[in-house]
């Protein structure tokens, strides 16, 4: 399978789900590039010295800046808003969704439950084929 994918860089301080998604993604798109930033200052140090991703996964809350915080630095840099950027929380609130697509989010995903949905929302990312709102 040719990949358009290459980079993606995980933006989460939760380690399991981290230690997670990046495994779920090994195993559906081997040949991609997974980064971490445990922080927003991590992330755009990472931004800053590393070629850019592809697609930044990117959840709410994290220390220093929040991901809503973060996505407005993303989308309001001309070097950085052409990348994708895939808001992945626990939060299923309303507000918390329209504000991640108010401030550029081009998905919303809520962190899913189970192993195989997990799975699945890797499959999507490297395929191109995520769907926000979609429940994974």
């Amino acid at each position: 399978m040719d990949l358009k994918i290459k980079h993606i860089i995980l933006a989460d301080d939760d380690y399991d789900d981290k230690d997670l998604l990046e495994e779920a993604i090994k195993k559906n798109c081997p040949d991609v590039l997974f980064t971490h930033a445990d922080n927003s200052t991590t992330l755009f140090d990472l931004l800053k010295s590393s070629p850019a991703p592809d697609i930044i996964i990117l959840d709410i809350n994290m220390p220093y800046l929040n991901g809503n915080e973060c996505l407005q630095i993303i989308k309001g840099n001309n070097a950085l808003k052409g990348i994708k950027v895939i808001m992945y929380s626990t939060s299923s609130n309303k507000t918390d969704i329209e504000e991640s697509f108010l401030h550029g989010a081009d998905h919303y995903v809520i962190k899913p439950d189970n192993i195989e949905a997990l799975h699945k929302l890797a499959k999507d990312i490297c395929n191109g084929t995520i769907k926000s709102g979609e429940r994974y």
